[in-house]
């Protein structure tokens, strides 16, 4: 099981931090079913006390609440872009502090709310322009991705990823460097692409009109 929900989260976490922008409607419901998933193993891990996915309810309440959260992100693109967002800062905000060695608990669980919100807000507010699009799916992608390779080299556990994908990186200050290090990659080849894309979107339409 490690090795496959690894392998998932490396995947998907690298394509949405290297394509976030440019395949934005085509990965965000991928990267809302791998979030939504998790998402639904943690509740149950948290209303009866097992492992993550140490059952089968949580395995079926993970698939249910990642398809969910896969069609809402397709279909809506308000609700994409508060999934997201929401979810990227909420891990962002929480799992740096857990990763940091504080624990689990109600100032954690704040500063992950604070920081979705303010992400998501801001996101609504500034109509998700590219560069914060590309922020946050690079350093969200590569979370997920520095996760999944930990967890596939049994440096972490998937009982550590009820704490995020940042959290579960507790105690290895190694992963922390390599996601803020591929969050950085990421962000600068969505930058350099999108830049690209849009210099030959402008020469195209010269040639059009010329």
């Amino acid at each position: 099981m490690n090795v496959i929900l690894g392998l998932v989260a490396i995947v998907v976490g690298l394509l949405v931090a290297a394509y976030g922008t440019r395949g934005f409607f085509l990965l965000l419901p991928v990267f809302g079913f791998v979030v939504g998933f998790l998402l639904g193993g943690q509740v149950v891990t948290e209303l009866f006390g097992d492992g993550l996915f140490a059952t089968a309810i949580g395995w079926l309440l993970g698939f249910v609440v990642g398809l969910g959260f896969a069609v809402l992100a397709g279909l809506w693109w308000w609700a994409a872009v508060a999934i997201l967002f929401g979810v990227v800062g909420y891990e962002v905000g929480s799992g740096v502090l857990i990763a940091l060695g504080l624990d689990p608990g109600f100032v954690t669980a704040v500063a992950g709310v604070l920081v979705g919100v303010g992400l998501a807000v801001l996101a609504i507010a500034l109509d998700a322009p590219t560069l914060l699009v590309a922020a946050v799916t690079a350093f969200g992608g590569a979370a997920y991705a520095v996760a999944g390779l930990f967890l596939v080299f049994r440096q972490v556990t998937v009982d550590a990823l009820q704490e995020g994908p940042i959290g579960s990186l507790e105690g290895h200050t190694l992963g922390l460097i390599v996601w803020l290090v591929l969050g950085a990659v990421a962000f600068g080849f969505q930058y350099v692409d999108t830049r690209r894309r849009a210099i030959e979107g402008i020469d195209r339409s010269r040639y059009l009109v010329g």
